[in-house]
């Protein structure tokens, strides 16, 4: 790999981990129960936005420019692909003041 890092050599592993997760996510597809063809994502870069400054989302849906709220999405979308439930942590909010 060659980059051309003129601020920070310490860029270069942010750029391999970009590459390696966009690759990753360009091969997931997904259906939803109304539909029957799988689908990719509209862009992984929407993905990559945890990484990323501006995110790039599908015309008509608006862009998430939290951090936490990036992250959160990003390991929801992982938990979905291996079969588990999103994490919500609203529930231990609620269980709380209840």
């Amino acid at each position: 790999m060659h980059t051309v890092c003129e601020d920070s050599l310490l860029a270069s592993p942010l750029i391999i981990d970009l590459a390696v997760i966009a690759e990753f996510f360009s091969r997931v597809e997904y259906r939803t129960s109304k539909s029957e063809e799988f689908t990719g994502f509209y862009s992984v870069l929407s993905i990559l936005s945890y990484w990323l400054k501006a995110p790039l989302t599908r015309p008509g849906t608006e862009p998430v420019n939290g951090l936490g709220k990036q992250r959160a999405a990003l390991e929801n979308i992982l938990r979905a692909l291996i079969g588990m439930a999103p994490n919500n942590e609203m529930k231990y909010v609620l269980q709380l003041h209840c």
